[in-house]
């Protein structure tokens, strides 16, 4: 942070305190500054959340939000999932969820989602204990789940690990995505509950949801993000906002932090028109379905 040179220049703990306070309630920047133990201006809180937000990103986001690329890391998360839900090789869950904007300036057409208002859609990968692993806060809310994971870092990581050999890796993802033999999706056709399909379909629903409640809680404890007031910034500003939460998100579960049940609300963000998308241009849908079969004998047939 800046030197403290200027005898006006808001203490640093001071800043810290704003612009956590801001990410922490969603207020109005002018009631923010107004609270007795801040008492500053409204464009001092506005730099506050700038600054304190971008350092947190820039310098902390490396260090806490990290996906697996070790064998070690990637067995100690398939054996929570498994714990879990009793689903196989798996190391994150992956959904996206709607940060709800003011219109911007630009392009303000490609942020009205399919519910009609303004927002950023970010993808989100998580742990089974609702660490996040990796964000994505870049794409406009109009912009469908599928097209965001096929641009994903972590598609062509995976991808380029299938192919290096690795058969026993994947992400667990609804139906708005695509099957890949990297990524396992439900089956659509509703499969009776006592048949291997329908306990895959069951293990996968049970898994699934540890994705929701980490959408739900990210909210629930950053209400800035939670769209009872739209974040009035930029995009761009946006993105590193919610960004910055998701560090403190994970900094709150290294450090044991225990929270209300009511901060683990579902975050259903699944949509029908997105289950179209996912299999349009999918040329990895045949080996998608081999894999998830191969899963299905090897698992859910003899239990």
């Amino acid at each position: 942070m800046e030197n403290q040179q200027r005898r006006t220049r808001v203490p640093r703990e001071v800043t810290i305190l704003i612009a956590v306070r801001f990410l922490a309630t969603g207020n109005y920047q002018r009631g923010v500054g107004e609270e007795w133990i801040l008492s500053t201006s409204q464009q001092v809180v506005s730099r506050c959340i700038s600054e304190v937000s971008n350092l947190i990103v820039i310098h902390l986001g490396p260090i806490c939000i990290q996906f697996p690329l070790q064998n070690i890391q990637k067995m100690d998360i398939k054996r929570g999932f498994s714990e879990k839900g009793g689903f196989p090789g798996i190391v994150g869950c992956i959904d996206c969820t709607h940060i709800s904007i003011l219109s911007p300036a630009l392009e303000e057409h490609n942020y009205v989602n399919r519910k009609g208002f303004h927002s950023k859609n970010v993808q989100i990968i998580c742990s089974y204990n609702l660490k996040i692993l990796n964000i994505n806060a870049r794409f406009p809310g109009s912009t469908n789940d599928a097209y965001i994971w096929r641009s994903s870092q972590i598609k062509q990581f995976l991808q380029n690990e299938y192919n290096r050999g690795e058969r026993n890796t994947w992400l667990i993802g609804d139906s708005g995505y695509p099957l890949e033999p990297w990524l396992m999706t439900p089956f659509d056709n509703n499969p009776p509950p006592n048949t291997p399909e329908g306990r895959y379909n069951q293990s996968h629903k049970i898994t699934r949801s540890i994705i929701e409640r980490c959408n739900g809680r990210l909210k629930g404890i950053f209400r800035c993000l939670s769209g009872e007031r739209k974040l009035r910034y930029s995009p761009q500003k946006v993105g590193v906002i919610v960004n910055a939460c998701a560090v403190l998100h994970n900094i709150c579960i290294d450090a044991g932090l225990e929270f209300d049940e009511d901060l683990n609300q579902n975050d259903d963000n699944e949509d029908p028109d997105n289950n179209i998308q996912a299999h349009i241009q999918n040329p990895d849908l045949n080996q998608g379905r081999q894999v998830r079969q191969q899963i299905v004998q090897r698992y859910f047939t003899n239990v």
